[in-house]
This record gives structure tokens, sequence and C-alpha cells, in this order.
């Protein structure tokens, strides 16, 4: 958790039981921890600056706008705008675009082609969220993530690695 660290739900087992799986994760766990701390969160950014993050780069919000207003408005315009382009492109067909407060989750992709993205999306460099756009259309193509899709991802973005080393300094969380 962002503010109160490693949260430990315990699904039957033991406190022993618990506290070894604790230890025996002990380097991942503080691996994770360093990279959440590199984050930004948008809600710490907004309440402690007045901010929120526009294509990478913190700016003032309008005094008229909540973060998830901005959103609203400002997501939508660059992403269907990036998936209208890139769905040319890749050849694919799209069933819809939806837009949702999500957590943990930049985008999906169901299997009837409708896409789903974070309502937060635009808070990325427009490279990155272009990455997360390919993405989710080479779900079209390729409904999971063997080989054969890494491959289309790379066909369209050969810096995609690059830009998953960049979405880790974000959450797609607004709250």
């Amino acid at each position: 958790h962002p503010e109160k660290g490693v949260i430990v739900k315990n699904p039957g087992f033991s406190h022993e039981r618990v506290n070894a799986l604790v230890r025996e994760k002990a380097k991942w766990i503080a691996s994770k921890l360093a990279l959440m701390s590199h984050r930004t969160w948008l809600r710490v950014l907004f309440e402690e600056e007045g901010k929120v993050l526009y294509l990478g780069e913190a700016i003032l919000l309008p005094v008229t706008q909540t973060p998830e207003s901005f959103y609203k408005e400002k997501t939508p315009l660059h992403v269907n705008a990036l998936v209208q382009k890139w769905a040319f492109i890749m050849g694919v067909t799209v069933g819809s675009i939806s837009f949702r407060k999500t957590k943990r989750r930049w985008g999906s992709c169901s299997h009837k082609a409708e896409l789903c993205f974070a309502l937060s999306l635009a808070q990325l460099p427009l490279e990155a969220m272009e990455y997360i756009v390919i993405h989710e259309l080479s779900h079209i193509l390729h409904p999971h993530h063997q080989s054969s899709f890494w491959r289309c991802v790379a066909e369209f973005m050969p810096s995609f690695k690059e830009q998953e080393k960049v979405i880790k300094n974000y959450s797609p969380a607004l709250s």
C-alpha cells in the first residue's frame, strides 16, 4: 500500500507460515517498495500541490476541475485518436472504447475487441500512452501474452520495453 507499506492478507495460513513467507519474499517485497517510492501518486500530488500529471508533466489543475473531471476530458481525446491511428496501421477493428477509474490496470481488451482504458491514462507521457494502446490492440490479434503477442507489440513499437519502465513510475489509481 502506498501509504501503509506492506499489508499481508492471511488466506488461512498460520502466523508462523505468513512470517516465513514474508521472510522468504523479503528481497522481492523490498524491490516493490523501492519501485513504489519512485511513483508519483495522483492523490498526493493533487492534495499537496494542487497539481495533476498530464502527458508526464505535473501541471496546476484548473480551479473549476477535479482530477477526475480533468481526466474525463483529456484521456478520451488522446486515447481515441491513438486507437484510431494504430487500429488503422495494425489493420484491426475495435468493438468499442470505454474508460474507467482503475487501481492497477492501464487497459484491457475483451474477446469482442472492446477496449477499456484507465481514466487517468493521460497522465502518462505520450509515447507510454501509445504503448498501452498498441498493447491492447495487439490483443485483438493475439489474445494472450505468448511470444507471438510480444512480437506483434515489438513490430509496432520496438521501444516497448523502455515504455514499460516509464510506466512503472506511475499508477493508474486516481485516489
